[in-house]
């Protein structure tokens, strides 16, 4: 691991714009010596919690180049990846800016980054990729164990990987922040490997993920885009955690977790700029009081009207006949379904003018919590299905497993659900051009 930054860096950074506003990072960069069959595009993950955190799709351009801006609210790593196989992780703070040159006519493909905390990015991103498969080959108990028998056997496997990362640290003469950042991320990804603890209940599992060990107020724990993925697991065993925890960062996360409930106010926020990303209210709602009871109701770009009891399936088949439909199996009251949507924009408006159509189904939901929630989630068709037959004959035919389920139908107008990606998996891209 080499410790100055090369020639090359301080040559690309000649290439950085001056710092971007507050509340959002410019990631930009190019990639050299693409093959034939090279990929031309690259994901940027925010790595935040909230259903609105960006995942942007960047197309490179004539000359390999991109730039995107991502919305940041407070200092974290977050990720590159490129041809599926490369993720590179990163740091910024709000008003940053990073720079990523990626060589892709070797394998591994070769990357150096520079910008701002060049640094330590160009350290820590290296040592991440070195050290990633230390920290997922562990091996835990059993997650229904008592805690007094799991937590020794957690620790004594973050000891272990630990003692790893320290002789990397010590061999290639590592920074201490770089350092201390590589020790956060052995904790929390082993932690996020222990995320369906149960025990013996509901007061076992919150002492595991408050356990001293987590030190979950600690701030620095933030640096690291794993670590709200811990809080996360915290909010799923008990939802009112959040209330317990002093006005600080780590709570601001948490709320973003909070599916229902009072509404907290502005000032109980560490960030109130990450209050109004929450909870700011377009002021979008779709008026239902002149659709007729009983039919699909269709929202297609800012159209929404009525289609005569069918088969939603059959309807995209003969409304975009010849255009392959990637279809979403939703319902308004999953968290999950919300997030991956919401996620999706950037995807969706990459391929906005292709031939790929987006279309979301709408199950098991109430029309008013929809007419709330669809107007935010753009460059899709909307179809509710109000009637409870046709929602349950479409689990029965789609053999609905779960929610959100993703469909593909393709030109022939056949319908598959194999190995289809969802909107957060990084493969989703290619997939797409494939049809």
């Amino acid at each position: 691991m080499h410790k100055a930054i090369s020639a090359f860096l301080a040559a690309s950074a000649v290439l950085i714009a001056s710092a971007h506003p507050a509340n959002s990072i410019k990631v930009s960069g190019e990639i050299h010596n693409i093959p034939a069959d090279g990929s031309r595009s690259l994901i940027i993950n925010e790595c935040d919690l909230s259903d609105k955190s960006k995942r942007c799709y960047a197309e490179l351009d004539s000359a390999g180049r991109f730039t995107v801006d991502i919305p940041f609210y407070y200092g974290h790593t977050f990720t590159v990846n490129y041809n599926r196989d490369l993720f590179i992780n990163a740091y910024a703070e709000p008003g940053d800016s990073v720079f990523v040159s990626i060589d892709a006519s070797v394998s591994p493909v070769r990357f150096h980054l520079s910008g701002d905390h060049a640094a330590l990015n160009e350290e820590y991103s290296h040592a991440f990729c070195d050290l990633s498969d230390v920290y997922y080959n562990v091996t835990l108990p059993p997650d229904t164990l008592p805690l007094s028998e799991y937590m020794p056997a957690f620790k004594s496997e973050v000891a272990r990987t630990g003692a790893i990362v320290e002789k990397y640290v010590t061999d290639n003469n590592l920074m201490p922040e770089t350092a201390e950042m590589l020790r956060l991320d052995n904790l929390f990804s082993i932690a996020n490997q222990a995320v369906g603890f149960s025990g013996r209940g509901q007061e076992e599992q919150v002492a595991f993920f408050t356990d001293p060990l987590f030190d979950i107020l600690n701030e620095k724990n933030l640096k690291v885009m794993i670590f709200p993925y811990h809080l996360s697991a915290l909010m799923w065993c008990d939802p009112g955690y959040v209330k317990k925890m002093p006005k600080c960062v780590a709570r601001d996360l948490m709320y973003s977790k909070v599916d229902e409930g009072e509404k907290p106010a502005r000032d109980e926020f560490a960030n109130p700029a990450y209050y109004d990303r929450l909870y700011a209210d377009s002021g979008e709602t779709i008026d239902v009081s002149a659709l007729k009871s009983g039919r699909l109701v269709v929202m297609e770009n800012d159209s929404v009207y009525n289609v005569a009891r069918a088969n939603p399936l059959d309807w995209l088949r003969a409304r975009f006949s010849g255009r392959p439909v990637y279809v979403d199996v939703s319902a308004t009251w999953c968290g999950p379904c919300r997030a991956a949507l919401a996620g999706g924009e950037d995807l969706r408006q990459h391929f906005k003018n292709t031939d790929v159509v987006f279309a979301v189904i709408w199950l098991k939901s109430d029309i008013e919590s929809w007419a709330q929630l669809a107007p935010s989630i753009h460059n899709i068709i909307h179809i509710f299905v109000p009637d409870e037959d046709v929602s349950n004959s479409m689990m029965s035919t789609l053999n609905l497993q779960g929610f959100p389920s993703c469909y593909v139908i393709t030109r022939r107008g056949d319908l598959t659900g194999t190995a289809v990606p969802h909107f957060n998996d990084p493969a989703l891209v290619d997939y797409l051009r494939s049809l």
